[in-house]
């Protein structure tokens, strides 16, 4: 015991360590308070140390921010927008349904601790030199007892509105929490026997993610589908197994289990997700390929003839890497696509239940929709590693900042207009056919919303990338301010999701916001773009 608890103080200084040096690299940077932080914080030992005091604090209050947004955002939210006429007994079932999908079911399959690979995981076993077992029961023990106070904390605090009782979250929680103990021992006997890495599994895992969410939600559309997760963790005699069995898991995973081989196994240097290094090589003959293949393109005629300067730089580019550009573009027209099968598809078995005044509900969804679906952050990053990693360290090409973000604006706009107009297309299909073909009102806000979250997000992603440049020349992305303005997509749907507006009202305000922030771009990469576009 004493040996776990000196590994898992070791992790957390480790923790505490990169965290705070985190902190001092990205407030040296900020324009006011960066001045008053000197060079040399980064040695000052005793200032760090009570600066650790503080991240300790942050590191408790983001775990449980981390169950309380859980809970708040993806279980209980759903329910108080779309289920408030249901019955308080029936609100409660559909909670603890949803928390079986995701928590038992989704979990269980796509989370072990035990065969997942981190940078964490590699610093302390090789570079460190820490005994895989001893790491591992340490990271066990410190990572479900944690999960266990954090869910059972937030739920508490999310549940109760629901008319869950104290015991009954406890009994909840804790069976949760052993049954994912049970099924980190079953994912490294799984390993083990057939040496598959099931988290390592993407497709399988993707095609597990679908099925849960969807039995999770479902039952919001008013479509009947049976609450069969309440059933199940409704049955005091599953709970018992569940309890017993976990128990059971944990006593061996601590005692009686030796890690050295899973570790191994995911801590190789070769590991794209730990050598970032490795990684951009295999991207870079992925790259390489590509352009062998487009190799004809460059005998033919040339589309950058007749230009010059930044607009001749950018028509090569296109070019050049025709292949990685093109192909996501291609494949977002396919997922519109199979969204447009789906969606007729449902409208055809489901037309009973379905209307279009239910459907105004889910207008927002637009937004997350386009946050996903349009190619800014993508072309970014092409951007950075194919065009402007070797150019930035010249001034000449910082001070042209708004030239060539002019060229790429109107180049991304025009991919991400056929994008937003695809999807446009596909949601008044589905519109039309649950309407009998009748034109209904929804269609034009639905047309401008889709097509003024086109322009916004085009402008948004290459404003970020103008004036945070965010990547390493590892193409990492470590700047949090880049990752909160980055998120604010996510934000914007709940926030339209909680205000509930009318489809007219939501089309008006984003393409007035899409409109000012078009017009303000501009001045704002003439003004910094010079300063700030620039390698980090």
């Amino acid at each position: 015991m004493t040996e776990m608890l000196n590994t898992i103080v070791r992790m957390w200084q480790l923790q505490l360590a990169i965290l705070v040096n985190k902190l001092i690299f990205y407030t040296l940077r900020l324009p006011v308070i960066g001045g008053m932080v000197p060079e040399q914080a980064y040695g000052a030992v005793r200032a760090k140390r009570r600066a650790g005091g503080i991240a300790i604090i942050l590191i408790l209050l983001g775990g449980l921010a981390e169950s309380l947004l859980y809970f708040g955002v993806l279980l209980a939210l759903p329910i108080a927008l779309w289920a408030d006429d249901w019955t308080a007994e029936e609100r409660q079932a559909l909670f603890i349904h949803m928390y079986f999908c995701m928590s038992v079911v989704l979990a269980g399959v796509s989370s072990a601790k035990v065969l997942e690979s981190s940078k964490m995981k590699y610093t302390a076993v090789r570079l460190m030199r820490i005994a895989p077992t001893r790491y591992m029961r340490a990271v066990l023990a410190n990572r479900y007892v944690t999960f266990l106070v954090y869910q059972g904390i937030a739920m508490m605090v999310i549940a109760g509105s629901l008319g869950i009782s104290v015991g009954q979250t406890l009994m909840l929680v804790g069976a949760v929490t052993l049954w994912r103990v049970l099924c980190e021992l079953l994912h490294l006997q799984l390993f083990r026997n057939s040496q598959i890495i099931l988290v390592k599994k993407t497709g399988l895992i993707s095609l597990v993610m679908l099925i849960t969410l969807a039995a999770a939600y479902l039952p919001l559309t008013g479509l009947d589908i049976p609450l069969f997760g309440a059933a199940v963790l409704s049955q005091p005699l599953l709970l018992a197994v569940l309890l017993l069995s976990g128990m059971t898991a944990g006593y061996v995973l601590l005692q009686r289990t030796n890690y050295t081989d899973a570790v191994r196994a995911v801590t190789s240097y070769d590991d794209p997700l730990l050598n970032m290094e490795r990684l951009m090589m295999e991207i870079q003959h992925k790259s390489a390929q590509v352009q062998a293949d487009h190799t004809s393109d460059s005998n033919g005629p040339l589309p950058v003839a007749g230009k010059r300067g930044y607009a001749y730089l950018h028509s090569v580019f296109v070019k050049r890497h025709k292949g990685l550009v093109t192909t996501p573009f291609h494949k977002r027209l396919v997922i519109i696509s199979v969204i447009g099968v789906l969606l007729a598809l449902s409208a055809l078995i489901f037309a009973d239940h379905l209307n279009v005044t239910q459907l105004e509900r889910y207008v927002a969804c637009i937004i997350l929709a386009m946050f996903q679906l349009t190619m800014g952050n993508q072309l970014c990053r092409m951007l950075f590693h194919h065009c402007d990693l070797p150019l930035l360290r010249y001034s000449f090409y910082r001070r042209d900042a708004v030239q060539h973000f002019r060229l790429r604006l109107r180049w991304l706009l025009g991919r991400n207009m056929l994008i937003g107009a695809g999807l446009a297309a596909v949601l008044s299909v589905f519109i039309l056919n649950i309407t009998d073909g009748k034109f209904h009102s929804i269609l034009l806000p639905v047309w401008l919303l889709t097509l003024a979250l086109s322009v916004f997000f085009s402008v948004y992603h290459l404003l970020l990338y103008y004036l945070l440049q965010p990547y390493t020349s590892d193409m990492t992305t470590g700047n949090p301010w880049f990752t909160l303005l980055n998120s604010l997509g996510s934000i914007g749907f709940l926030i339209a999701f909680l205000l509930r507006p009318d489809p007219w009202s939501l089309a008006v305000t984003i393409a007035l916001l899409a409109v000012i922030y078009f017009i303000s771009a501009f001045p704002l990469i003439a003004r910094h773009g010079a300063g700030r576009f620039s390698l980090k």
